[in-house]
């Protein structure tokens, strides 16, 4: 919506062209909408997802967002187009649930994070795609076609994944959990990069074994999940899946993202340069997400989200510095404003690159790694429901910080920024190279904090590795003596 939001057809249709601070709170709201649809769509895959299974949740998705791109592309004034932001937000709110659960339970335990990776880096090149598509469809076509065509072109993305969803291998472990092992044991076989039955069948026991532990044990319902405690400490589990989706909205990449073209005007430029160095803005993007696929889980979850908060920290409170600097020199020196309009540019520009590097893949695969088999569903949905809402209140309120603060917009999420790093490194558990099951024994302790969740946890493999070795040597057989 970047470029949507400053198409004067489509501030002229929905009645927002006046610049008012009405116009403001439509513009956000409008936005903000599709995070309403988000949190629907995320719900009912809690629901959906453990009855149909991953891959026929994933085609109701795309069935959501094609009419919602239907109604969008056609929308006539802002009712029609606040039901086609609706809409639209419930199918991604479904794909953007499942998609991320389907996949980690899939993958190798040592690459987890790197088939999250991937799935981004792709979703990000089909954004920078629509965003170019868009601009040039402002250079060549008329303002109506350049903000209607982008917004339906999803639509033949959707029909693929649509036809082609059933011919994808389904969750090893939603068939274990309706009943269906041998299928499990099948699509663990074909989805390995080992082929060892050995550990293809202590895989699939620890399923076995997690699923016969949740279900006596962990709580099944949206209630009691949040109000109910349980051995599995599964409220601690949806507060840090929540968390870590709330964070990753307050670390400021939508004031960027979605607002781009705004921002950059903040750095001094005008004209059609703002809008060109936002969609080259896309490129560093995409090429840090490609990053993410090296290092997410080489260098795992918490310090991906610890480096990345100090990083967008610090090149932010430098960016609202050179902000100030472009607009106190704008009147008076134009080259030396220009200059730090450039620097500006360059901060934004690191900023998403450091984004994307750390915390654009992590907040998405952590929430569906840190719930049990039993409520993963249910969990990651709560956990996208909190990125909605966080997103809905952010993207409402962007356009009149920017408007109300200019530059100190900067700071401000600069320091939200350097506030994050405590509660990331006291209570955020390292979920990465691990499989999924032993993510129940690090959330078997009393303890909050993640150190000693640690250090329970390691004590509880040491016991779990003498009963094994103790299993299979056996009894030790007694000889008679002779006398």
């Amino acid at each position: 919506m970047s470029q949507v939001n400053t198409n004067d057809d489509y501030l002229r249709v929905m009645g927002l062209y006046g610049g008012t601070d009405r116009d403001a709170a439509g513009i956000g709201g409008m936005v903000s909408l599709w995070f309403a649809g988000f949190a629907i769509g995320a719900i009912m895959v809690g629901s959906i997802a453990d009855r149909v299974g991953r891959l026929k949740t994933i085609q109701i998705g795309c069935l959501w967002g094609a009419l919602g791109a239907a109604l969008l592309a056609s929308a006539r004034n802002m009712t029609w187009l606040a039901f086609g932001r609706v809409i639209s937000g419930i199918g991604c709110g479904h794909l953007n649930t499942v998609v991320p659960i389907w996949t980690s339970e899939l993958a190798d335990a040592h690459a987890r994070g790197a088939f999250v990776a991937v799935e981004f880096t792709l979703a990000m090149s089909g954004s920078a795609i629509v965003y170019w598509i868009e601009y040039a469809c402002v250079q060549t076509r008329s303002l109506a076609f350049s903000w209607r065509f982008p917004l339906a072109f999803q639509v033949i993305f959707l029909i693929i994944i649509f036809v082609f969803a059933p011919f994808f291998p389904e969750s090893p472990r939603h068939l274990a959990k309706t009943g269906d092992i041998d299928a499990a044991r099948v699509i663990l076989m074909q989805c390995r990069t080992h082929s060892d039955p050995i550990l293809i069948d202590q895989e699939m026991q620890e399923i076995v074994e997690a699923l016969q532990v949740e279900a006596a044990d962990s709580a099944h319902t949206y209630y009691t999940m949040l109000f109910t405690k349980d051995k599995l400490h599964t409220r601690r589990r949806v507060l840090l899946g929540a968390g870590v989706q709330i964070m990753q909205k307050f670390t400021g990449i939508d004031f960027i993202s979605v607002y781009a073209p705004t921002m950059f005007s903040l750095s001094g430029f005008t004209g059609d340069l703002p809008a060109l160095l936002a969609g080259f803005n896309w490129f560093g993007y995409i090429a840090a997400l490609g990053l993410s696929i090296y290092l997410s889980d080489k260098v795992g979850r918490r310090k991906m989200m610890l480096s990345g908060c100090l990083g967008m920290g610090i090149v932010l409170i430098v960016g609202g510095i050179l902000s100030h600097e472009t607009v106190k020199y704008a009147a008076i020196n134009a080259g030396k404003s220009h200059s730090y309009g450039i620097g500006v540019a360059t901060v934004l520009y690191l900023y998403t690159i450091i984004y994307g590097g750390t915390w654009l893949t992590t907040c998405w695969v952590y929430p569906t790694e840190v719930f049990p088999l039993a409520t993963r569903s249910k969990g990651t949905a709560l956990a996208t429901v909190a990125f909605s809402v966080a997103g809905g209140a952010i993207n409402e309120i962007i356009p009149y910080l920017i408007n109300a603060i200019s530059f100190w917009v900067f700071i401000l999420f600069a320091l939200i920024n350097l506030v994050m790093l405590v509660p990331i490194y006291l209570f955020y558990i390292e979920t990465a190279r691990r499989h999924l099951e032993d993510l129940d024994l690090l959330f078997s302790s009393d303890s909050n904090f993640a150190w000693r969740a640690e250090a329970q946890y390691r004590a509880l493999k040491a016991k779990q590795s003498d009963e094994h070795v103790d299993k299979e040597a056996g009894p030790v057989a007694v000889v008679p003596s002779d006398e």
